[in-house]
């Protein structure tokens, strides 16, 4: 009798051991679960020049698109549905040639399962248009190319760049006024980024009554521009533009421009890099205009931004415009979590009424009246000029002007 006792005993505290663990074992699974559920991922792709002369722009455009997702990811993620999701950013090196952004996006898209894209670079994009349209995925691209991109047939793609045309329109109406430039000389590389630059010159010159003598294209990555440089010299320009020149270009044409004695304006049109002007040009960069974001952050948010960036990277490596494309990820999150959906379409839907703030001032898209729809950012446009050794603010308009994208 108490043999049995002592063995009904045992099976009462297996029992109770038994329940317990199956107890416990619920309680982690569903904290476990909840764990997964707000780990949920979505996926970006960065497809930008990290190597070449383009990869002034495209280190630190997506060095910055991933800071921002930091900043989501570091908050908690957003919420769709109940269900909180974080970025997980994927980079690759398409070294702004079109055949590697499209070998970067089929990895990005089969291979990665990428959910939205950034390209760098009009030829790049446009190169990538087919696949983006058959996947009905929707990208926010650093990105030129005018109207052959930004058109009512493209409703999924966006620019998250600033618009040259709207460049132009502050930079050539305020130039014309100080400087009384009547004629300019207008320089591209020789690719479809640079074909839209070309006509984006032509249009804003007419608005302002500037004469472009003359037009020249040159290969990309050229290092020498001597010989097109003294054709364009000789027809003796107020002004020369370098229109959708990279970086290392705009440098080297400043130089060279001013070794063959011109003494005109010279406009470094699109997105030049401070440091390395002076680094390439040294005192012949002294009078340069340069369109480009302020070197220096002096907003709030931009300061902010600036401290974000100082625990991952170098002081001597901030360049302006990592005040531009931080805000690029924070907003696709912010128009998910507002139309409480993934359907790219209703993300663009969402993405063409919204306004935000950004560490350069108030941005949002537009574009309307020049491109036929709202695809373009509107942005701050900053004009720097090069006076003893340093880029300082020449003048800021908070936007394009009136009438030539809206």
């Amino acid at each position: 009798m108490q043999a049995k006792n002592i063995f009904k005993e045992g099976i009462m505290k297996k029992g109770i051991t038994v329940f317990t663990i199956c107890l416990v074992f619920c309680v982690f699974s569903l904290l476990v679960g909840n764990e997964v559920r707000a780990e949920k991922e979505i996926r970006f792709g960065i497809l930008t020049a990290l190597s070449g002369p383009a990869a002034p722009w495209g280190i630190a455009n997506s060095r910055s698109m991933m800071l921002g997702a930091d900043e989501i990811n570091e908050k908690g993620g957003f919420k769709v549905k109940g269900e909180t999701y974080k970025w997980k950013v994927f980079l690759y090196d398409s070294k702004y040639i079109p055949a590697e952004a499209v070998k970067s996006l089929n990895k990005a898209i089969y291979s990665d399962k990428v959910n939205f894209v950034a390209i760098q670079g009009g030829s790049p994009l446009l190169a990538c248009m087919s696949i983006l349209k058959q996947n009905k995925m929707l990208s926010l691209n650093d990105a030129a190319g005018g109207k052959s991109i930004t058109n009512p047939n493209n409703h999924l793609v966006f620019r998250w760049n600033p618009s040259i045309e709207g460049t132009y329109a502050a930079a050539l109406s305020y130039i014309k006024k100080k400087e009384g430039i009547k004629t300019m000389a207008s320089l591209n590389p020789d690719d479809e980024t640079g074909k839209s630059g070309e006509a984006a010159a032509e249009y804003v010159a007419k608005l302002y009554g500037i004469k472009i003598i003359t037009s020249l294209r040159f290969e990309r990555g050229t290092k020498d521009y001597t010989s097109l440089l003294t054709k364009v010299i000789a027809q003796n320009p107020d002004m020369i533009e370098t229109g959708y020149t990279d970086p290392t270009g705009e440098a080297l044409i400043l130089k060279q421009a001013r070794e063959l004695g011109y003494k005109g304006i010279i406009l470094l049109a699109w997105g030049p890099d401070p440091v390395q002007v002076l680094k390439v040009a040294g005192p012949l960069a002294e009078g340069a205009y340069l369109s480009a974001t302020p070197p220096e952050p002096a907003t709030q948010l931009a300061k902010d931004l600036y401290q974000k960036f100082l625990k991952k990277y170098p002081a001597n490596e901030w360049r302006g415009q990592y005040q531009h494309y931080h805000t690029l990820l924070p907003t696709l999150s912010a128009a998910i979590e507002k139309c409480q959906s993934f359907d790219p379409q209703k993300i663009a839907d969402t993405l063409d009424a919204m306004k935000w703030e950004s560490a350069l001032g108030p941005q949002s898209f537009g574009g309307k009246k020049y491109y036929g729809i709202k695809r373009q950012l509107i942005v701050p446009i900053t004009l720097l000029k090069m006076v003893n050794g340093k880029a300082v603010i020449e003048t800021q308009i908070m936007s394009p002007p009136a009438g030539v994208l809206d």
